[in-house]
């Protein structure tokens, strides 16, 4: 997966978990400070007046999680987390319009709630930077007004505060955020790796086919499908013919090329989501053909030594030509049939089309 798409699922994840933690905050904080100052013997407030704006609000927060927890956190994403956003931002600024309502006693209570909203929303939404300005800006503008309006005096002092609110957040989400960059380039490369590693376990290093351990895994996996669906499976088991001779006559690594070049002629005819083409040990090869009948992988049998007759791959030691051939054995899979008695099946049908000359493909004899 590219960085950048990489970098903007993990942003996306980040966003709605941000969100989620955001709302459990504010309903915390919200319903504190209402207790708080229900009880407050120097401020009285309307209390019919308070919960009419504090139930809806605690509303509000408590569909957001519950919709994040039954998993509706896939769909209208973006409409989601800005329109939610949009209403905490609105549902906080009346919340403090109310509040500054209390004169110069409640200023340093306003600034405080301010200041707590404005930090947990840049934890909370540093990974995109319009998110962060559009939620903590109002809250530092408010701030900055309900202190100037009571404050006029120290209208300086008030600008130097604010301005340095709002360079301390958004400096300190520009190293947040570098952070962030970072852990999901490193997670990307160790997603790199581990893909890496998984293909060098799974595939042949001279063929680039699937190597025996990854053939017998889909194996198995593929009889239990065909026990499941009772669709149709068969196997290829096929062998170079006098493969010993070729490298005694030309050298390993021309038997190394002969390999190498065998595995992409059977590449080519596993062509099919599910068809595949493995080193099975040695010169032998197996081809798994799910959902296919016998016919069909006859036919696939006949492919095979035709592409090689056009390949031509010299054998100067051969019986059978001038150029390089394969004996094969096919075999259709019967129902209650395990892995080691279909290997076995095709195995003996193999030997038999070497015991009969070579350069030929013979059907396994299996009663139903």
């Amino acid at each position: 997966m590219p960085f950048d798409q990489l970098l903007r699922d993990e942003t996306r994840q980040y966003l709605l978990r941000g969100m989620l933690w955001l709302s459990s905050a504010s309903l915390v904080l919200l319903w504190v400070t209402l207790l708080s100052l229900l009880f407050s013997p120097h401020l009285e407030l309307d209390f019919v007046r308070v919960m009419a704006l504090v139930l809806p609000f605690s509303l509000l927060c408590l569909a957001f999680i519950g919709l994040y927890f039954f998993r509706f956190r896939h769909s209208g994403f973006h409409n989601w987390v800005y329109g939610h956003l949009l209403a905490m931002v609105v549902g906080w600024l009346v919340v403090m319009w109310m509040l500054s309502h209390g004169g110069a006693s409640m200023l340093t209570a306003v600034e405080t709630l301010c200041d707590i909203l404005m930090l947990l929303m840049a934890i909370a939404l540093f990974p995109s930077l319009r998110l962060t300005i559009a939620a903590v800006f109002p809250l530092l503008l408010l701030s900055a007004y309900f202190r100037f309006e009571l404050m006029p005096e120290s209208w300086l002092f008030n600008l130097v505060r604010t301005f340095c609110l709002a360079v301390l957040l958004l400096s300190g989400r520009e190293i947040i955020y570098g952070w962030f960059r970072k852990a999901v380039r490193r997670d990307a490369e160790k997603r790199k790796l581990l893909k890496h590693f998984r293909k060098m376990a799974l595939v042949d290093g001279l063929t680039g086919l699937s190597n025996r351990r990854h053939f017998d895994d889909i194996l198995e996996q593929e009889i239990r499908a065909a026990s499941r669906t009772g669709h149709s499976l068969c196997l290829i088991l096929l062998d170079i013919d006098f493969f010993k001779r070729l490298n005694d006559s030309l050298g390993h690594q021309a038997g190394d090329d002969c390999l190498r070049r065998i595995g992409k002629l059977l590449g080519s005819t596993s062509r099919r989501p599910r068809d595949l083409a493995a080193r099975y040990g040695g010169e032998e090869f197996a081809i798994l053909l799910p959902e296919t009948s016998l016919a069909g992988a006859e036919e696939v049998a006949t492919k095979i030594a035709r592409l090689l007759t056009q390949a031509a791959i010299p054998h100067p030691d051969s019986d059978v030509g001038s150029a390089i051939t394969v004996s094969q054995g096919l075999v259709k899979w019967q129902a209650g049939m395990e892995a080691v008695p279909l290997l076995a099946a095709a195995d003996e049908a193999l030997y038999e089309a070497k015991q009969r000359g070579r350069n030929q493909f013979r059907v396994a004899s299996i009663s139903a």
